[in-house]
């Protein structure tokens, strides 16, 4: 194990990277937030970006990638 981080939130319920690897998003259910870390690609280390959503008791999240 690299690294234990807090989620920034209660009931961690789902996460998942965006198409690039570079950010984990988690969605924490009871306290109605989705949380974003930057992911260090060479070590996959996580900071906290700061970047934060109010959702009502997210259960699952998931990276679209639309375009070409």
């Amino acid at each position: 194990m690299k690294q234990v981080l807090f989620a920034y939130g209660d009931h961690p319920r789902n996460f998942t990277l965006d198409p690039t690897g570079n950010y984990l998003i988690v969605a924490n259910q009871v306290t109605n937030n989705i949380v974003v870390f930057k992911r260090d690609i060479k070590t996959g280390l996580l900071t906290k970006t700061g970047k934060e959503i109010k959702v009502p008791r997210p259960s699952c999240v998931q990276m679209r990638k639309y375009g070409s």
